[in-house]
């Protein structure tokens, strides 16, 4: 009984240890390259693409965060963009095809 005791703890000790070193990579949009943004799953890409080009635009700061209710197709467009350069700078890519008019985020009344 006293074996399957250690068994047990050995395992359990060996489960959470995984699960520690199993822990989600956390990235600043500001400082992610093209190939950091092609590593996030699909559904969010739209979002970083929406929170870069808020910054120091609308009263966005780098530090808010926001709730993503839709996806669009722009996250589709920017990493098309960023396979051509994964090492780019993903904050400049956004912004340069902002200014390109490749994407279109915000309607000006």
């Amino acid at each position: 009984m006293k074996h399957i005791a250690k068994i047990a703890t050995v395992l359990l000790c060996v489960a959470v240890s995984q699960a520690a070193s199993a822990q989600e990579k956390k990235v600043s949009p500001m400082k992610m390259t093209c190939s950091d943004y092609a590593a996030v799953d699909e559904a969010y890409r739209p979002a970083l693409v929406y929170w870069v080009a808020g910054v120091d635009k609308l009263g966005v700061k780098e530090t808010d965060t926001f709730t993503v209710d839709t996806a669009q197709p722009v996250g589709a467009a920017v990493l098309e963009e960023c396979k051509s350069d994964p090492k780019a700078s993903f904050v400049s890519k956004v912004r340069s095809m902002i200014k390109a008019k490749k994407i279109s985020l915000f309607e000006h009344h």
